[in-house]
């Protein structure tokens, strides 16, 4: 049954169109989040600093000191030439093409600067991680980027034109347009480009994330429609109810009652995603009712669920599953009987406990239990599950919404 049904979800999620990694989608009934993931891949793929199989082989080149600076040395006379334009807006006087010492000392220039940009990029990875604080690295990368670009123009553009090119007279507006060029371009561009990638990897993240949460609930309200309309739960159900036509009939027509109800809100709850508290708590004494008749009242299930709790929500058929899973992996006899609390004190928690009598003999699990109610609730809240098992108790506490 498992295989099947885990086969039949997977065609099911090929047929919508949804292929894992390029998050690709031709059709779904809520396509929205897809189809914004799938275009802010097409945008990351257009930029420059997209991380990747291209980011891959742009840190295989700038990792190696001889072609970086390579690269670095090429970009310096485009990157002078610009500026001169820049100049001639101002002066009308002022010659495009410039002596060679010029050019030399731009790509010294942006050598040193970009050099000290990027150990000061690997610096604040270190202590200042874009994860941690995002506006508050784009701050301070900032802030000490431009302290250190007009440090280094101060430091290498004057002497230069001082000794090197033999400048007479230094016009200090030229220095503060060279200096908010080479602030603009090698501390503002990249930080808030370096920003801008950063929102919106954690946006496609989100989106992606968002978009798992989706079919892994679709999944788990497969699975667990399919496990609630069990036949081995049915056919127990139906021996334990021709025995009770014998022996009592009043507590026959009591259990089909109780069955019917069960049966009942499973159909009438399968699509919900929330229920009032209420209506499970409900649900679940019919549920216990049965059990409790099949297993000859060795099963104890103690509810302690104060009246200002059944407005809070929850998932629909959780407590049964864990319930379920209780019973499931521990012996239930007349020597041990397994005793079940179901309780929620107010600290926006309902826990489900039980003492701890593990069966000897293997029990094979169906991969749906605790793993896909952590998923469920992943997706319903930031809240989550609460796993404790110690040497006599094991505890699951789920989050009421």
């Amino acid at each position: 049954m498992m295989k099947a049904s885990s086969h039949h979800f997977r065609t099911e999620t090929e047929n919508a169109g949804i292929r894992s990694g390029a998050f690709q989608l031709q059709y779904s009934e809520s396509n929205g989040p897809a189809l914004l993931i799938r275009f802010t891949e097409i945008i990351t793929d257009l930029l420059p600093l997209r991380t990747g199989r291209y980011n891959n082989m742009v840190k295989g080149i700038v990792n190696r000191l001889i072609p970086r600076l390579l690269i670095l040395i090429a970009a310096s006379f485009p990157l002078k030439l610009l500026l001169d334009l820049i100049f001639r807006l101002f002066y009308r006087n002022h010659e495009i093409l410039r002596p060679a010492e010029e050019y030399l000392g731009a790509a010294l220039l942006t050598l040193c600067t970009l050099e000290t940009v990027r150990l000061m990029k690997k610096q604040l990875e270190r202590f200042h991680p874009w994860e941690k604080s995002p506006l508050r690295r784009l701050f301070i990368e900032i802030a000490i980027g431009s302290f250190l670009i007009t440090f280094l123009i101060v430091a290498i553009n004057l002497p230069l034109k001082i000794y090197l090119l033999e400048v007479q007279f230094i016009q200090l507006s030229d220095e503060i347009i060279t200096t908010l060029y080479y602030l603009f371009l090698f501390a503002l561009i990249p930080a808030f480009v370096e920003f801008a990638l950063f929102l919106l990897k954690r946006w496609r993240d989100g989106l992606a994330e968002m978009e798992r949460f989706r079919k892994e609930n679709a999944e788990y309200r497969f699975e667990t429609l399919r496990t609630q309309v069990n036949p081995h739960f049915l056919f127990n159900s139906l021996n334990t109810l021709s025995s009770l036509m014998y022996e009592d009939r009043d507590k026959a027509a009591g259990f089909i009652r109780d069955l019917s109800d069960v049966y009942r809100y499973v159909l009438d709850n399968r699509n919900k995603e929330l229920i009032p508290l209420s209506d499970e708590l409900k649900f679940i004494r019919s549920f216990v009712y049965l059990y409790q008749l099949r297993f000859d009242n060795k099963l104890e299930v103690v509810f302690d669920v104060p009246e200002d709790q059944n407005v809070r929500l929850i998932a629909p058929m959780t407590l049964q599953l864990l319930i379920e899973n209780a019973v499931k992996h521990n012996i239930v006899s007349a020597r041990k009987p397994l005793t079940i609390r179901i309780d929620a004190t107010g600290s926006g928690y309902i826990a489900v406990s039980n003492n701890l009598q593990k069966k000897t003999n293997g029990v094979v699990s169906s991969g749906i239990g605790l793993a896909n109610i952590s998923s469920r609730y992943g997706f319903l809240t930031d809240k989550p599950v609460e796993v404790i098992e110690s040497e006599t108790e094991f505890i699951v506490k789920v989050p009421l919404i």
